[in-house]
């Protein structure tokens, strides 16, 4: 049976041995670069966690919690949620739970929106420097845009009129002017529409493209790799995935098909087999059964190669991709409305997947959202599951996350001076990490070994220059391996 209206889904991140003899450059990601990519590529290599542990913690929600965004809202550096509210189709809301850095949360605000509203994103639509909030209004036929204070707080509600039953919205520049543009899925009207940024935050009128049957969900990239952002829907009537390549100017050319799967709730973009080519994956409600996450992957000429599928829970209805074990390999955590529950399902690298690992939820779990919430290094993502019938969130801490710190000192430093170099690994949650820290800078690398917790080099550096340095963690049987931040020690003559 097909999720109803009220269950609309809803889903829907060294200090090596100064002694480098040059100073090494400091590389930045390009602008618009996959935040998703740049946290896998930050991955220490290590032994893999193949059992997975998390703490959970649940939170009381407003009615009918559909969707989870995360972002710092009030720049305090430290994440915070926002869940939409779908309550019963009525006049909706979106909770805001600001974030401790511990993975814990203060009490929801609630801020209204629209009517029936399924999914949230953030984004900064007016370019002020501070996450603004949009939904997609199920039953009030809208999208609602909220723009934020940059404390935590948002203004009221800006409603713009949308198709029939959009469900889903998401967030790109389709244009490319560098101001974030809205798509959302008209599932009464079999279209996609297209929202224009006038670059202070409003919207122009929206412009519609036909798709398949029932478009459901919709996610975002450059399938074709001509730098313009493309569209994939989930069209949960045929079964399959409507692609429509983007022209650049804010238009999209016509859809083509890909089977996905049995009823389609949710689609997510991620590179899943890491070849540099954005992949998409659907979660698979086949009708409340036992459902499928399905992979099809992408050849880098906007065609998709056909769908691979993972075995999942009852009902998949909600999906996120994250890295919950340290290798660098991107894994999924699919919520399973019928089942209340999660399926957790590590990644082998090549677009397959290690059999699932269950996890309970609240009831009806609708929508899913993965990122690192503990302060935690790179690598031991959290999940968030927005639990429908709940009126609640599970937050879902991942026991093998662990803090590294790197420092330095004397920094800066003299030429020919000694500089030691110390790392701290602790657990985000409890227990005592151990292990082997690899300090690294440019090409130059030297091993300690972890004692309670700390390791430390003493080094001589005979170069005067700015030296770029981490500590790569190997892991444990019980945690997982990890980077630290990146330092900078500056050798003076």
């Amino acid at each position: 049976m097909k999720p109803t209206q009220f269950s609309s889904i809803a889903v829907a991140i060294a200090v090596c041995v100064l002694i480098l003899l040059i100073a090494v450059p400091v590389l930045t990601a390009p602008l618009g670069a996959s935040l998703y990519g740049a946290r896998m590529q930050r991955s220490a290599p290590g032994a893999a966690i193949s059992i997975l542990n998390f703490q959970r913690t649940d939170y009381t929600t407003g009615t009918n919690p559909q969707s989870i965004a995360v972002g710092d809202f009030n720049k305090d550096g430290k994440l915070d949620l926002a869940i939409s509210n779908y309550n019963g189709g009525n006049a909706g809301s979106i909770s805001v739970f600001l974030g401790n850095g511990d993975g814990t949360f203060q009490p929801q605000v609630d801020y209204s929106t629209g009517r029936g509203p399924v999914v949230v994103m953030a984004a900064d639509f007016n370019k002020d420097g501070k996450l603004d909030l949009v939904t997609a209004n199920d039953t009030g036929s809208s999208v609602s845009v909220l723009l934020g204070n940059g404390d935590g707080t948002f203004q009221a509600h800006s409603d713009y009129l949308a198709g029939s039953f959009p469900h889903w919205v998401a967030v790109a520049d389709f244009n490319g002017d560098g101001y974030p543009d809205l798509v959302v899925t008209n599932e009464g009207s079999n279209n996609v529409g297209i929202f224009l940024n006038n670059r202070d935050g409003t919207f122009q009128s929206m412009k519609t493209y036909p798709t398949a049957l029932e478009p459901w969900s919709v996610s975002t990239g450059d399938f074709n790799k001509d730098g313009k952002q493309d569209l994939a829907v989930t069209c949960y009537f045929d079964g399959a995935v409507c692609v429509l390549l983007g022209n650049g100017d804010g238009t999209f050319g016509p859809y083509t098909e890909y089977v996905a799967g049995n009823a389609p709730a949710a689609v997510v973009t991620a590179d899943i087999n890491r070849d540099g080519i954005p992949d998409l994956v659907t979660a698979n409600y086949t009708s409340g059964n036992t459902g499928t996450a399905g992979v099809l992957l992408g050849i880098g000429d906007g065609t998709f190669k056909p769908v691979m599928n993972a075995t999942a829970g009852l009902g998949p209805n909600g999906l996120a991709v994250g890295d919950f074990n340290g290798d660098g390999i991107p894994d999924l955590v699919v919520a399973n409305l019928i089942g209340n529950n999660m399926s957790v399902l590590l990644g082998n690298g090549d677009g397959t997947f290690q059999a699932q690992q269950q996890f309970n939820t609240g009831k009806f779990p609708i929508g899913m959202a993965a990122r690192g919430l503990n302060g935690q290094a790179a690598g031991s993502d959290d999940i968030v599951a927005a639990n429908d019938l709940a009126t609640s969130a599970s937050v879902f801490l991942n026991a093998a996350a662990t803090r590294i710190t790197l420092t330095s000192s004397p920094n800066p430093s003299k030429q020919g001076q000694p500089v030691t170099a110390t790392v701290t690994v602790a657990a985000a949650l409890t227990g005592q990490p151990t292990g082997e820290i690899t300090f690294e800078s440019g090409s130059e690398k030297k091993k300690a070994a972890l004692s309670n917790g700390t390791a430390s080099i003493t080094v001589t550096v005979n170069k005067t220059g700015a030296f770029k340095v981490k500590a790569l963690y190997s892991g444990d049987s019980n945690f997982n391996p990890g980077v630290s931040n990146t330092i900078t020690q500056t050798v003076n003559p």
